[in-house]
């Protein structure tokens, strides 16, 4: 049995550079320095702004959506002083927030009273988040090559990522991203 639901929250996420020169042919003269970006990300994240992540492509469909910073992080590499690698997630911003309703009765069924206004409060159904295919988790401990577990092939460290694969019965049925196989209880569902 199939039971419908809305989509689950979109989620973009890269990995790029602020360069620290501005020499560069690829680099805008008038661009902040990389402090400021990270800032700028940082205090987005910390505080859970709303933004809005537009971006255009010339042969393809374009992204125009309301988002969250939901993870930024950044790293340095030793021989390229000053320019500041990162990663950032955004996930998709939906407003849940209660919507007011005026209602107004005709003058015949009550001829000496105001209109009267009233609010209407739902609640939102709170949906407990289900391992399944496509589903975004944070991934630690020790994943492997295939299922079985027959071999090492990293461990997970606070990995976001999504779930792609699922095999019942199997020492490591689920599969994450590009990474590997390991157990449910490794998992954390985030989405």
């Amino acid at each position: 049995m199939v039971v419908p639901r809305k989509p689950a929250l979109k989620e973009i996420s890269w990995e790029s550079f602020f360069p620290a020169s501005r020499q560069a042919p690829y680099v805008d003269p008038d661009a902040y320095d990389p402090e400021e970006y990270v800032d700028w990300f940082e205090q987005a994240m910390k505080k859970n702004q709303k933004v809005r992540l537009i971006i255009t492509r010339d042969d393809l469909y374009n992204t125009n959506m309301r988002c969250i910073v939901s993870d930024f992080e950044t790293t340095d590499k030793g021989g390229e002083p000053g320019d500041m690698y990162y990663s950032v997630t955004f996930r998709e911003y939906r407003d849940y927030s209660p919507e007011a309703v005026n209602i107004i009765t005709p003058a015949a069924e009550q001829p000496e009273q105001q209109p009267v206004d009233a609010t209407s409060e739902t609640e939102r159904p709170i949906e407990t988040p289900v391992l399944r295919v496509g589903a975004s988790v944070i991934a630690n401990g020790q994943y492997w090559y295939d299922s079985y577990g027959a071999r090492p092939f990293g461990t997970a460290n606070n990995i976001s990522t999504t779930v792609t694969r699922i095999v019942e019965g199997n020492p490591y049925p689920v599969h994450i991203g590009s990474y590997g196989w390991l157990r449910a209880d490794q998992l954390q569902i985030v989405g």
